[in-house]
């Protein structure tokens, strides 16, 4: 294992674990869709019904940063990713929380505990789990949870 920030289990697991919830807004679609050519945003079925388009959209979203200057949820996840004083600002440190704020922005950090959030958090955990990773190697509830994190990406309903 060559994360330093995360437990060490099998990343591909992690991956479409945290997958399953992060592809959740349009520009993921609009964005996706034109660096692989496909119309996503009108026709998001397309992702649906084909299975290599799926995984190619899953590899798309886990290896892209949404803005310049932002880590993608693979440099936060292989700890390439090193905070700069906004970020330490922001409360943004490496770890899980940060990869869970760089696929989900203000739908679950920033905003306190909250549902969300923690059952992200309880299935990360499950996981660990089941490939034999103790809860305790994950880390304590600073480095798992982004309630206080400000979002990389906050959503337009949500600004000011």
């Amino acid at each position: 294992c060559r994360s330093i920030h995360f437990a060490c289990i099998n990343s591909f697991f992690l991956f479409l674990f945290l997958f399953t919830y992060a592809f959740n807004r349009n520009y993921n679609y609009g964005k996706a869709g034109k660096d692989l050519k496909v119309d996503s945003l009108n026709h998001p079925e397309y992702i649906e019904q084909n299975a290599t388009l799926a995984f190619q959209v899953a590899i798309w979203r886990w290896m892209m940063p949404i803005k310049k200057h932002q880590p993608s949820a693979h440099d936060v996840f292989l700890g390439t990713w090193t905070s700069a004083k906004n970020d330490t600002l922001a409360k943004r440190v490496s770890g899980f929380v940060t990869t869970m704020n760089v696929l989900y922005g203000d739908l679950v950090c920033g905003h306190g505990d909250n549902e969300s959030m923690s059952n992200i958090i309880s299935h990360y955990l499950y996981y660990l789990d089941l490939m034999g990773v103790g809860k305790e190697e994950a880390g304590p509830q600073e480095v798992l949870s982004c309630a206080k994190q400000v979002a990389f990406n906050p959503s337009f309903s949500s600004s000011p």
